[in-house]
């Protein structure tokens, strides 16, 4: 594969009903819970606003008022937000299925409840290196504090290939990290290798990019810096302690 550009699109998947925050998120996109003084979603943009990037289509579902209501289009942060909204009950690959008409050729896709301190320029370095049409952030979890627990579900080879990317996370051995939910990927992969007619529980994490792994198209960006996410009521507690310390020592 050629050199890819710069990527100027970030897609976000922000459709969940947040469920394991409830009730903070009964009428609130989980993406919209404050943490460190503003929704965890602005932190997202402002990180790849800091980065280059100003362009994002939020993938909308539960409350999306919440979101919409809050960003609008986006210029008061000096970016440009697009929207896309489906059914909440959609799962993410039926949402993305949904919405890549709309995605640029080369884009960014991550979701709305994980902090991680992404570097495009790395990234697109790695990206190229690797030669593959899609690349997953990979956390290698080796001190078992991943933002899944202490167990893995990513199988990297000695080239940096994602060889297995499984639904469970398992203590076995045989997987040496967890994905951050930060992706690099072409439009092309992901038409070609998304099912027709896509169901509206299909599993973009675990159907389309295990499929990607299994064929030997799915690069890794390993990484030994922790994230953070707001997936329950105690990783809420642990993101606003890890964004209030990066606050203080001026990083964000």
């Amino acid at each position: 594969m050629s050199e890819m550009s710069i990527p100027t699109q970030v897609v976000i998947l922000a459709g969940g009903k947040g469920e394991r925050l409830m009730p903070i998120t009964a009428h609130m996109n989980k993406g919209m819970v404050h943490v460190a003084g503003k929704p965890f979603l602005e932190h997202l943009i402002l990180l790849f606003k800091k980065n280059g990037i100003r362009r994002f289509l939020i993938l909308t579902g539960h409350a999306s008022e919440s979101i919409t209501d809050y960003f609008g289009n986006g210029k008061k942060w000096g970016v440009d937000i697009a929207y896309r909204h489906a059914p909440s009950a959609w799962n993410h690959g039926k949402r993305l299925a949904d919405a890549l008409p709309l995605c640029d050729d080369f884009f960014l896709l991550h979701r709305n409840d994980i902090y991680w301190p992404f570097n495009l320029t790395r990234h697109l370095a790695r990206f190229n290196e690797a030669g593959l049409p899609a690349m997953m952030t990979v956390y290698r979890n080796r001190a078992k504090d991943g933002i899944y627990g202490p167990d893995n579900n990513v199988r990297v080879n000695e080239s940096g290939v994602i060889e297995r990317y499984d639904n469970l996370l398992s203590s076995d051995s045989f997987y040496r990290g967890q994905d951050l939910g930060f992706f690099l990927l072409t439009k092309k992969v992901a038409e070609e290798y998304m099912p027709t007619n896509t169901p509206d529980d299909y599993c973009l994490h675990h159907g389309f990019f295990s499929t990607l792994a299994k064929k030997g198209l799915l690069s890794a960006f390993i990484t030994d810096t922790p994230a953070t996410t707001t997936t329950d009521a105690v990783w809420l507690k642990k993101a606003e302690k890890y964004l209030r310390e990066k606050f203080a020592d001026n990083s964000l």
